[in-house]
């Protein structure tokens, strides 16, 4: 049978640069709409409503609510649960970026070895050190020629050179401060621990966590059964972080012992620790039949999946300012990869919980996955377009169980083609926002058929 989903929560993070509050939410909604529409004829006479955002706390947003679709032939039968739409809102905490906090971040970047720099990114740092290089020559065959010349033709050329470095400084300073700072800022800010940034970072984290939390403890009409959180570009990171974070306060949650096994936590960790061929299909089934039985057993996670779209996550090898190689903080299990880390000792990605105080065999006990087993429970969807350099597959650093669906698109050399328009619908044939709508799976009859377990 399938689990019962009467309400749907989609939680939508903003990426880097000058974002307003409610822009991108309001976009998403009207995308989805439209993909929903095309689909099924019955989506053209459901209403979105703005309501009070009771989860936010910037008193900025508000909660957009689509009403379930249902059968216009009995209007009875439910097709879409009620679907409710958030945004979590974090632009305003990067504020005043100076270039002097993205130093760090910068000469890191640009310095790195050629063969330690993403392939898609490959391009863009050849790019930069290409137009470096032609900077330095012009600059000193100029200055070279300048010297010979004659007195008068000097005054020309300082005249007519000085307005065209004035015009470039010109261009060059507004670029910098429009593209660079508002946007690669929140980038280097948010990807370099040091002090001048800690505290953006942490109030972000603060709130996201929080907005999360009461997300999940909403007891009244509007609670949902299942979350899914959609992030874009530099969000995607945020995101992770706030997710990583936060499943570690509700991983060990239980207070149902089960009376016939876990017979989903058994197969999610079959496939887990599956060496030689990998389905990726049955894994995604595992992962969600997982999540209803360990529901049915009390655990508290709602957050069923994570869809990233152009996701400046893929390259964190590369952006990410620190001393720890990635490598070795999923090891450690600080960051949560899919499928999950087993663990070294058992090959398992879950441990025994016990809930009562008896004795030896008799004591009653469930398995929960363990701390770095975030996409034990989470799917894992990531879209992206050929030409958007930011975003890029998933699985190069995060695991085989992620789907990267990489949507074809071209552009012209290195410009991130496509960024802000994966939700789109102005072309009228989006396959990046068809994805992203399938991805959503807010049709209860997309999921897998699972059993009761307690």
């Amino acid at each position: 049978m399938n689990k019962k989903i009467k309400r749907i929560a989609v939680v939508v993070v903003h990426g880097m640069g000058e974002q307003r509050p409610m822009d991108t939410l309001r976009s998403f909604v009207a995308g989805v709409k439209w993909q929903l529409e095309t689909l099924d004829a019955d989506e053209k006479n459901v209403k979105v409503r703005s309501k009070p955002d009771s989860i936010g706390d910037i008193f900025e947003t508000s909660r957009l609510s689509m009403e379930g679709c249902y059968d216009s032939a009995d209007h009875k039968t439910q097709k879409r649960p009620i679907t409710d739409f958030y945004e979590f809102y974090w632009a305003h905490n990067m504020r005043g970026t100076r270039f002097g906090q993205m130093q760090t971040w910068l000469t890191q970047v640009i310095l790195k070895p050629v063969s330690k720099v993403p392939p898609r990114l490959k391009k863009i740092w050849w790019t930069v050190w290409g137009l470096f290089i032609l900077f330095a020559v012009i600059s000193f065959l100029f200055a070279h020629h300048f010297f010979h010349l004659p007195s008068a033709w000097k005054a020309v050329a300082a005249l007519f050179g000085g307005t065209t470095l004035s015009l470039i400084g010109g261009a060059v300073s507004s670029f910098f401060k429009t593209s660079f700072l508002n946007s690669l800022g929140d980038v280097a800010r948010y990807m370099t621990p040091e002090p001048d940034n800690i505290g953006e970072r942490s109030h972000i984290r603060q709130q996201g966590i929080a907005f999360l939390k009461k997300m999940h403890a909403i007891s009244n009409i509007t609670k949902p059964d299942r979350i899914i959180v959609v992030a874009h570009s530099l969000g995607t990171v945020v995101s992770y972080d706030l997710l990583r974070l936060l499943w570690t306060q509700h991983n060990t949650v239980c207070s149902t012992a089960p009376d016939h096994g876990q017979p989903a936590m058994d197969k999610l960790n079959e496939l887990s620790t599956q060496d030689t061929s990998f389905d990726l299909t049955a894994f995604q089934a595992a992962q969600y039949r997982c999540w209803a039985e360990s529901q049915d057993l009390g655990n508290t996670w709602l957050v069923t999946d994570f869809i990233t779209l152009g996701a400046a996550l893929n390259a964190m090898d590369y952006f990410m300012v620190t001393n720890e190689a990635v490598p070795k903080l999923i090891e450690e299990r600080e960051l949560p990869v899919c499928p999950p880390v087993p663990d070294e000792k058992t090959n398992t990605v879950y441990y025994r919980e016990l809930l009562d105080q008896g004795d030896g065999l008799k004591r009653k006990g469930a398995n929960v996955l363990h701390h770095g087993a975030l996409f034990g429970m989470t799917r894992w969807t990531n879209i992206f377009y050929t030409s958007d350099f930011v975003g890029g597959p998933m699985q190069r650093i995060f695991g085989k169980g992620i789907v990267d669906i990489p949507v074809p698109r071209k552009s012209f050399w290195a410009y991130p083609g496509g960024h802000t328009e994966y939700w789109d619908k102005a072309d009228g044939h989006n396959q990046a926002l068809r994805e992203l709508t399938q991805a959503l799976k807010l049709n209860n009859r997309d999921e897998p058929a699972v059993q009761a377990s307690a």
